[in-house]
């Protein structure tokens, strides 16, 4: 019987030691791979003057390139696909560990970004660095269920794997061939489809009365809390939207009202909540792939009237005031 106890006793301590050095192994491959901003942005310096965030439509639409051609300033864009305001958040937490904090942030917010049906927290991307406190707090308030089985080796892999397995193996590929900059190297991504689908139709038969937007209090509360962590290190913030297909706003009944509680919010802060709305793009589908996501032709145009923008502030925040 001691024989069969020593034996099960074993075989269990030598589990726990295959899942910590595996835990450790997929911890160093993330932390490798150059196309996961989280990792790139602790390691890399970048010390952009001008940061752009937020979910799919700043990181489609917006090419440091051409905003960088407007303002001779250097930009990096920190957006990241399906992302809420608490993923925003840490990796804007991220990018400020390792880098010098830019003069100006641009983040995306719109009616949508308040609701939770809309985006939401990737809690996969942060396996790699659970144990730090920052993050440890956010994702167990963004997804307790996840954060109860960190504590058991390899589980905060193992709980997410489809989603990690192709980044870990891309990390160690990474560090034997020494790569050092992203396939997507000032993080921006080119949007793939061009023509406008039927995204409106269907959201119309889905809501043949309109939807009505909810105000998340998690969204606020994350929304102030990426604010407050810029403006701690002296970061001019902006929070702006880009042109919304103007036929698309019938459908929306309490978009007003949305946004005019981010307006307050702004208000708060004494930051300027920019809406891009006099823009010619928002009358015609053509512009767009559905009622949000310009395609990539109008988002040049739009990333062009970005850098614009930026340069006038930039020109107004310079000036000298005479007396």
């Amino acid at each position: 019987m001691k024989k069969i106890s020593s034996k099960i006793v074993s075989s269990i301590s030598i589990l726990l030691l295959l899942l910590i050095g595996l835990s450790r192994l997929f911890d160093f491959a993330l932390r490798q791979n150059c196309n996961l901003k989280a990792s790139y942005v602790q390691k890399a310096k970048i010390n952009a003057d001008v940061l752009i965030h937020g979910p799919c439509e700043p990181l489609w639409f917006i090419s440091p390139a051409i905003v960088d051609l407007q303002t001779g300033l250097k930009s990096y864009n920190l957006a990241l696909s399906h992302s809420d305001f608490a993923d925003n958040y840490l990796h804007l937490y991220f990018y400020l560990k390792n880098n010098t904090a830019p003069k100006y942030l641009f983040l995306f917010v719109t009616p949508e970004s308040m609701d939770a049906n809309y985006n939401t927290f990737n809690t996969y991307r942060f396996a790699a660095f659970i144990g730090d406190s920052t993050t440890d707090s956010v994702v167990k308030e963004c997804d307790s269920s996840y954060f109860v089985w960190t504590k058991i080796p390899f589980m905060k892999y193992a709980f997410y794997s489809s989603k990690i397995n192709f980044d870990a193996l891309q990390g160690l590929k990474h560090n034997f061939t020494h790569r050092t900059l992203p396939h997507f190297a000032d993080g921006y991504e080119p949007p793939l489809q061009i023509k406008w689908d039927n995204h409106l139709e269907e959201f119309i038969q889905l809501y043949p009365k309109g939807y009505t937007f909810k105000w998340s209090p998690l969204r606020e509360k994350y929304l102030r809390k990426t604010i407050e962590l810029a403006q701690q290190k002296g970061v001019k913030v902006y929070l702006f939207e880009t042109p919304v297909l103007k036929e698309s706003m019938r459908y929306l009944p309490n978009r007003s009202e949305i946004i005019a509680r981010i307006k307050i919010l702004a208000a708060h802060y004494h930051i300027v909540y920019k809406q891009f709305d006099y823009m010619k793009m928002a009358d015609s589908r053509t512009n767009y792939m559905s009622a949000l996501n310009l395609n990539i032709n109008s988002s040049r145009i739009f990333a062009e009237e970005l850098g614009k923008y930026i340069k006038s502030e930039q020109f107004q925040n310079e000036t000298p005031t005479i007396h």
